[in-house]
């Protein structure tokens, strides 16, 4: 009976370090990823860090407008939910003509779930896109 006993506590420990290590993704890090794109008159890049199903932390988008045309240039968060639907995040605008860009730094949180997340940059007269590009979606790995 001792021997059984001790051997249930083993099996108990083993898997109380063995359940948390598979609830992680395999392969998943904290580590950075990310996406850019140019299109004439502009060009964007995000990265970010999966953090879990719902959210993306240390979300870094930049854009910089690339010609003097009259035009002012934006940058967007797109991220793809579990049900496949999008999600169109808010876009973040630069006026300042050729040579300006700036900088956002977030997070990005969705219950709905974050399957995969990219960046589009447009050149934009008003609310109208005039041209637009996009990069590559980035797979979720806690998916």
């Amino acid at each position: 009976m001792r021997k059984r006993l001790s051997s249930l506590v083993v099996a108990a420990v083993a898997a109380a370090v063995i359940v948390p290590a598979a609830a992680s993704p395999a392969g998943a890090t904290a580590s950075a990823v990310g996406a850019s794109c140019s299109v004439t008159g502009a060009s964007g890049s995000g990265s970010w860090v999966f953090a879990s199903r719902t959210r993306l932390n240390s979300v870094v988008l930049k854009i910089t407008d690339t010609a003097a045309d009259g035009h002012h240039v934006a940058i967007q968060l797109q991220t793809v939910r579990g049900s496949g639907a999008s999600h169109l995040w808010k876009l973040h605008h630069e006026y300042g003509g050729k040579g300006a860009s700036h900088t956002w730094n977030t997070t990005a949180t969705d219950s709905l779930g974050i399957k995969y997340a990219y960046i589009e940059a447009f050149v934009m007269e008003g609310n109208d896109v005039i041209r637009s590009c996009g990069d590559s979606s980035i797979a979720n790995p806690y998916y």
